[in-house]
């Protein structure tokens, strides 16, 4: 045991000096994070050497190294690398006997008494930056050479481990879970006893190790651990994007006015300095101006979204879109960018008027111009798919010449175009982007034989299907203290999701009905009840009572859009009436031209007479609760009578949607009865993302940074670490707007496609909808009903007047207490069952106790909204799915927004590139289950005919 945990220690130290040295020289992630615990000894102490020198300079990394080794020269500076190798280590052997003497205890920190014994040793890793002496250009020469020598090496290195079929980042430390002494290589748990640090400005913060119970972010969340929640609210106010810019450095820069910045260029936000010919594009941050021209094509997010600040100072985009706190790349890629600095008064005006307003207002003209394009685009497509029918129609009688046609298309032909028919058997393909359509299309290609890579920006796969860690309850309410919940996708009604549930199945991955209750409780002057939604009564202070005519207006409208869609799909035909419902029927066939496939739903409740009240303090608070939106103007009237199956507002006392009665929980409860959900939670949802990744190569925290077509017809993906592979298919499951950016070779039309599709924080970025706290609070809910709505509502939604600006205020309570099933808390009696809820949205003169806050959570980018718009993209990207084998699949390039629409569109771009559909009739075990296979199927022709992508009819065995 003592020479095992020997070895332990030696590696991780190396591993942690590796990575805080790397951290403070702010270097990339191949020469300060990566392959440390897997190359050589030689290559460790050149990788020391580099970051040591970068870090410090030559001359101090040499005093470093003689304190080290007293029989060093002191004040010997080494001239190359193999000088300063001899000198830090004194050889290959030394190597060990340096390691041993810097232990992992001098990374984790020592008890109080312990500390000024412990400073006073010697420590490379706690080198003060800010006393070094400044670097010279002779030895930032030599540690570029270094640089350069570690980078070859580890290249050589690592294109060795994949020659020998090992993984070249597999790390040879075993997991432990932090006991001290380890009784076997393989050990449960993760690596829990190094620290981890973040990067603050010019100086580096210890965050303690990671088994201490300090918040930590996840994903988009920021959990507490045990501590008080408190500490997980200081850390989000801390957590912001510090950039790494020396004072002596910020005083050189020049000064500059902001109005200047602002209006002396050919258009808002563009400015034309008087050495420059050509406008450029500025934002400010901190008092600091930054030059962003050339980096706004380079953005990760896309370019529509930075240029949407231009002019503007970039905190409050920080502050709404989170991911830039969570690492410290944003901070790396503004600090050279920065071309001078603000007066103190400049720099206030510049924070003051850059506020959620200013970015709406941006977004919103930059999404005008993109809408006017799109209507050009909508309006010629009919022309487009005359053109694409008759090249195909030509290549079934010439092929040579239905593909010399397609080649001079500026749209793809599917089965013509380069690209867009089916890949030979066993191709590789990129999947862009780890949710559930990426990770949908990868399994099903791996499935079929191919070989598929998976990028995922965040540090797991999930997407929107993200979980939650509650924990650190004093009275021990859980069994093992910790359950994982879900957050933003929590049920799902089958007979609508026939697809994922067939794959959920398929997978092993059990469900549980889930039965659901909204609780609406409006506190509007004037308009004041409350509301059960699955309760059809409407007694005295109930808002269906309240507003009794609207409710009726309401069922009318939905129930005449219902009709007129009927007819245009055809549902009245002989042949359709065994079908079972579908959400996808709406846009098949005639369908197309129901003009309720873009006209909104509220137009046609305000036609007929219905309220602004009701719309403002009933139907948006209720399906806000579901979307995660609250700007359902744009709604598609087609869409209506689809929730209202789900999720009805005039239910029917035990109608099949809703359950009305007695149960333990009250003597008059009432749900809706149409969901289900993953049996284990949380850990179910992982499981699905786990089990469908089994056969595919996963990169997580892996950015995709540049995708470019080469004349072979291969695709030439490089990954933000300079990694490169050519593939033959790649799709793209990331948001629309990062896609322009990544994609090289997209043209004017990809342009005006990809720009046009809007999210909810477009339109709100700082709403309580798109920031959420995590908590055990029950305060927040009125205290009448409190008791109530803890037992037995799965949402509580309160509905407030603002007194400051008179704006509707929609507060959601999410009671995950209710919507977490599985061992732990389902299982709870319900006098005993802890406070859980995620809360968006607090009402004025709210708050939480800062005591009982578990994290916090951020939702930008990941819903688009229910819009004609949205729709009018989507049908129009058919135009170029498939185009230099290109695919595009998520949740945008579908008509509604939810988990089968998804993955399904994974499934119809695997389809494409020559994937099985995956769920054949023929796979089906008994009568029941081939009758809901070809349900199943036909969901996926329609998708598919949706989304206008085909495979060309080339592989007839596809299906």
């Amino acid at each position: 045991p003592h020479r095992k945990k020997s070895q332990r220690n030696r590696m991780l130290a190396r591993r942690s000096l590796a990575r805080v040295a790397g951290a403070r020289a702010a270097l990339p992630r191949p020469q300060g994070v990566r392959s440390f615990s897997s190359v050589n000894n030689q290559s460790r102490i050149g990788v020391l050497a580099s970051v040591t020198i970068t870090t410090t300079g030559l001359g101090v990394a040499a005093a470093a190294a003689a304190k080290y080794n007293p029989a060093l020269a002191d004040g010997v500076v080494p001239s190359s690398l193999d000088e300063f190798k001899a000198m830090l280590f004194g050889g290959e052997e030394a190597v060990e006997e340096v390691v041993e003497q810097f232990t992992v205890e001098d990374l984790l920190g020592k008890p109080k008494a312990e500390e000024a014994e412990a400073e006073a040793k010697p420590s490379m890793a706690r080198v003060d930056r800010e006393a070094r002496p400044p670097t010279q250009e002779g030895e930032v020469a030599v540690a570029k050479g270094i640089e350069e020598e570690v980078n070859a090496q580890l290249v050589d290195e690592e294109a060795a481990a994949i020659a020998e079929g090992r993984d070249p980042f597999a790390s040879q430390v075993a997991e432990c879970d932090g006991a001290a002494e380890c009784s076997s290589a393989e050990c449960s748990g993760a690596l829990i006893d190094e620290p981890s640090y973040i990067n603050s400005g010019s100086t580096l913060v210890g965050t303690g190790p990671r088994n201490s119970p300090g918040p930590r972010p996840t994903d988009d969340f920021a959990q507490a651990g045990k501590l008080d929640g408190k500490d997980v609210l200081e850390a989000r106010a801390a957590a912001k994007v510090e950039v790494p810019i020396d004072e002596a450095d910020l005083a050189q820069l020049p000064l500059m006015s902001l109005d200047e910045l602002r209006s002396s260029g050919s258009s808002e936000g563009m400015a034309k300095l008087p050495d420059e010919k050509e406008d450029r594009m500025f934002a400010t941050y901190e008092g600091v101006v930054y030059d962003l021209t050339e980096f706004v094509d380079q953005h990760p997010g896309g370019r529509e979204l930075l240029v949407t600040a231009k002019g503007l100072d970039l905190g409050h985009f920080f502050e709404n879109y989170t991911v830039h706190t969570q690492t410290d790349k944003a901070a790396r890629w503004l600090a050279p960018l920065a071309v001078g600095r603000l007066s103190s008064a400049d720099a206030l005006r510049s924070r003051e008027e850059s506020g959620p307003d200013a970015h709406v207002r941006s977004r919103m003209q930059l999404l005008g111009r993109a809408r006017r394009k799109l209507l050009l685009v909508t309006a010629s497509l009919p022309a487009w798919l005359t053109v694409r029918a008759f090249v195909r129609m030509v290549g079934w009688v010439l092929p040579s010449l239905g593909r010399a046609i397609a080649s001079i298309l500026p749209v793809a032909v599917p089965g013509y175009s380069r690209g867009a028919e089916c890949a030979p058997e066993g191709a590789s393909v990129v999947v862009i982007g780890g949710g559930i359509a990426g990770v949908g299309a990868a399994w099903n290609l791996a499935e079929s034989g191919f070989k598929v890579t998976v990028f995922e920006a965040r540090q797991q796969c999930s997407g929107n299907a993200r979980t939650f860690d509650w924990h650190g309850y004093e009275d021990g309410a859980f069994e093992n203290d910790t359950v994982k919940s879900c957050v933003s996708v929590t049920a799902w009604p089958p007979i609508f999701y026939k697809n994922y549930t067939a794959l959920l199945d398929r997978i092993g991955v059990e469900t549980v009905p889930m039965p659901l209750s909204w609780f609406l409780n409006s506190k509007v002057e004037g308009c004041e009840g409350t509301l059960w939604a699955a309760d059809p009564s409407a007694p005295d202070g109930s808002l269906r009572k309240r507003f009794a005519k609207d409710f009726a207006r309401y069922d009318m409208v939905q129930r005449f859009v219902s009709s007129t869609t009927d007819f245009f799909t055809g549902t009245w035909m002989p042949w359709k009436w065994n079908d079972m419902p579908s959400m996808y029927a709406n846009h098949t066939g005639f369908g197309m031209l129901n003009p309720f496939n873009t006209y909104p739903l509220y137009n046609c409740f305000r036609m007929v007479g219905g309220s602004q009240e009701w719309w403002d303090i009933v139907f948006t608070p209720m399906y806000t609760a579901s979307f995660l939106v609250d700007e359902l103007r744009p709604f598609p009237a087609v869409f209506g009578p689809l929730i209202e199956a789900q999720i009805p507002l005039i239910p029917h006392k035990n109608d099949g949607r809703t359950f009305n009665g007695p149960t333990k929980k009250d003597s008059d409860d009432c749900n809706i009865t149409t969901c289900v959900t993953w049996k284990d939670a949380g850990k179910g949802m992982r499981d699905v993302f786990a089990r469908l990744t089994e056969k595919v190569d996963v990169k997580t925290a892996t950015r995709v940074v540049d995708v470019k077509v080469l004349p072979n017809g291969k695709k030439l993906v490089r990954d933000e670490y300079d990694n490169v592979m050519e593939v033959d298919r790649v799709i793209f499951a990331c948001p629309s707007n990062a896609v322009g950016n990544i994609l090289k070779d997209h043209g004017p039309l990809e342009d005006t496609i990809l720009s046009a599709p809007v999210y909810a924080d477009d339109h709100h970025p700082s709403t309580g909808h798109m920031h959420a706290v995590m908590h055990s609070d029950g305060s927040v809910i009125d205290e009448k009903y409190r008791d109530t709505i803890l037992t037995r509502a799965s949402n509580y939604v309160e509905i407030t007047r603002n007194k400051s600006d008179g704006h509707i205020n929609i507060e959601n309570q999410y009671n995950f207490g209710v919507q977490t099933p599985g061992p732990g808390v389902f299982d709870i009696p319900l006098e005993k069952k802890p406070v859980m809820l995620i809360s968006h949205a607090l009402g004025e003169g709210k708050s939480i106790d800062d005591k009982l806050v578990r994290g916090t959570a951020n939702h930008a980018r990941a819903h688009p909204l229910y819009s004609g718009w949205n729709v009018a993209a989507m049908l129009s990207l058919r135009l170029v799915q498939g185009k230099d084998g290109v695919y595009y699949c998520a949740n945008w390039t579908t008509p509604g927004n939810c988990h089968d629409m998804s993955l399904l569109s994974g499934f119809v771009v695997a389809n494409a590139c020559g994937a099985k559909y995956p769920f054949p009739e023929s796979a089906a075990r008994d009568a029941s289950e081939k009758k809901w296979f070809n349900e199943c199927y036909k969901d996926f022709n329609r998708m598919r005919d949706l989304m206008g992508v085909s495979h060309g009819g080339v592989r007839p065995d596809l299906h």
